[in-house]
């Protein structure tokens, strides 16, 4: 079963950061919080997150003052006479104006800022900032479907891996409108990811191959996820803990997490974290089930995060559909 890489789409300069004095030590003299880790327990108190974006800066990088370096990027399989949107560029979408109300030019409702009404998210309880969304829409894919896509220490189609083992998961805002309403959240890994392969070799862990003795092989890009279910018109909060993911099981490894060969755990070596569509062909064999048909796709992702341990139940609550 044959998978398309990401076509990766990049555009934008990369900002400089300068501080005046010290980079770790705010005016006051106090340590300096990275933007990321705001909602975290040692900040709020409450078991919550450490952002990876929350896309206020409408650019396509990440937030990188905690270490991390990636790029916001979509990708889809390359049907004849699809279209994705942003077809060049980055898939930053403003939803409020500078002023705070609703941007007239927006499809997307704005996501409320800060906790939400039924106590999901109470560490987010000082968000003031929620401006800006990441989002894609399209129609004519034909295969396997479409998606947007981040990575979390690499940029230039480098997929280098960052240890997210401190951490339970991650957690979303989503809203859109896809087939059957289900949106499929990988999570790349050196093992699955064709571009990190270089990667995997310098740590001696197994991974796929896209080619052997010239023949291409379909057994990369079967990353470890998981289907959620989005609503068309609300924003909703979703956890996925790591321990809930497994592969689609047609690639390398082909497993569950929990049987995978090496024993590398999933935390340890990812390089990104992708949302993608279904399309009809999941199959990718170049012919549409009977029954199916083309669909058009229009989903935002906002606060994209890692879980902090403490918000993880034992055993885990997995997202169902």
């Amino acid at each position: 079963m044959n998978r398309l890489s990401p076509t990766l789409t990049r555009a934008g300069s990369v900002a400089l950061l300068a501080f005046a004095g010290s980079s770790m030590v705010a005016c006051s003299g106090d340590p300096r919080v990275p933007d990321g880790n705001h909602y975290s327990e040692a900040e709020t108190g409450i078991p919550g997150v450490v952002v990876i974006d929350d896309m206020e800066d409408g650019s396509q990088y990440l937030l990188s003052d905690d270490g991390r370096v990636g790029l916001w990027y979509t990708y889809n399989d390359a049907s004849v006479g699809s279209t994705q949107e942003p077809a060049i560029g980055f898939p930053m979408y403003r939803v409020l104006t500078p002023s705070g109300a609703r941007d007239p030019s927006s499809l997307v409702p704005p996501r409320p800022c800060g906790a939400d009404s039924v106590g999901q998210t109470p560490f987010f309880a000082s968000e003031e900032d929620c401006a800006f969304v990441a989002r894609t829409s399209g129609t004519g894919q034909r295969g396997w479907g479409a998606g947007v896509g981040l990575d979390l220490n690499g940029e230039g189609g480098i997929k280098n891996p960052f240890d997210a083992s401190a951490f339970g998961g991650i957690g979303f805002y989503a809203i859109g409108n896809i087939r059957n309403n289900r949106l499929r959240v990988n999570v790349q890994d050196v093992r699955t990811t064709p571009e990190s392969a270089n990667a995997a070799d310098r740590r001696g862990i197994p991974r796929c191959e896209s080619f052997v003795d010239g023949a291409a092989t379909g057994r990369c890009n079967d990353h470890y996820g998981r289907q959620v279910t989005i609503s068309p018109t609300t924003w909703t909060w979703i956890e996925i803990p790591f321990s809930c993911m497994a592969s689609g099981n047609w690639g390398y490894p082909g497993a569950v997490l929990a049987g995978s060969p090496d024993n590398v755990p999933l935390s340890s070596a990812l390089v990104g974290v992708q949302f993608q569509i279904e399309g009809p062909d999941t199959a990718d064999t170049g012919m549409i089930p009977a029954g199916m048909a083309i669909m058009p796709f229009d989903f935002a992702i906002d606060n994209l995060s890692f879980l902090e341990k403490d918000r993880i139940a034992n055993p885990p609550v997995c997202p169902v559909l």
